[in-house]
């Protein structure tokens, strides 16, 4: 793997990884889906992204995310639901 697809391979999962670790805080303790939401639209970017990096280094690894991909595009559907329900949040 060369230098530059390496660090883009890091840095996507890097990036996965920080937005991963904040959307739970903000939706369960904070108890603020609203900004769970709009963070979510990062995490689903960065699973996107983590997709199409290791797809092109090997599309086995690529199709092994997919799953990740799909639940997190379901999350955020019900995320956004669970926000359209209960609105406003901005009252707390």
């Amino acid at each position: 793997m060369a230098k530059a697809a390496a660090s883009s391979y890091l840095l996507g999962y890097g990036a996965n990884f920080l937005f991963h670790l904040l959307w739970s805080p903000l939706f369960f303790k904070y108890q603020r889906p609203d900004w769970a939401l709009v963070e979510v639209v990062f995490l689903w970017l960065s699973v996107l992204a983590m997709l199409i990096i290791t797809w092109r280094f090997t599309p086995l690894a690529g199709a092994m995310i997919l799953p990740y991909f799909l639940w997190v595009s379901f999350a955020s559907v019900l995320n956004a639901k669970i926000v359209q329900l209960n609105k406003p949040f901005g009252s707390r």
